[in-house]
């Protein structure tokens, strides 16, 4: 046997506008995790000088292994930024 059940669920103006911040501020995140940034916004998003930062790429290969490469210029992905670093 299926039973169905329907609710007719009432939401203040107060709850609607509660529920819009929270998709927007999701809708933000997601799509920061995804940004690309070149080597002065990663070095800034790591909280260190670009030169620290391009030291830190020629050390260690797993900076490498994240850096995509496109018209000659070097970008990294926040979401594998944040990796490395608490993988660091």
């Amino acid at each position: 046997m299926i039973v169905t059940a329907t609710y007719d669920i009432k939401l203040s103006e107060e709850d609607l506008e509660m529920i819009a911040e929270r998709v927007v501020k999701r809708t933000n995140q997601d799509s920061n995790k995804n940004k690309l940034l070149n080597i002065t916004e990663a070095a800034k998003h790591c909280g260190v000088s670009p030169q620290t930062f391009w030291r830190w790429r020629k050390r260690n290969k797993n900076l490498q292994d994240i850096e995509l490469t496109a018209g000659g210029v070097v970008q990294f992905r926040a979401e594998d930024l944040d990796k490395f670093l608490k993988n660091k």
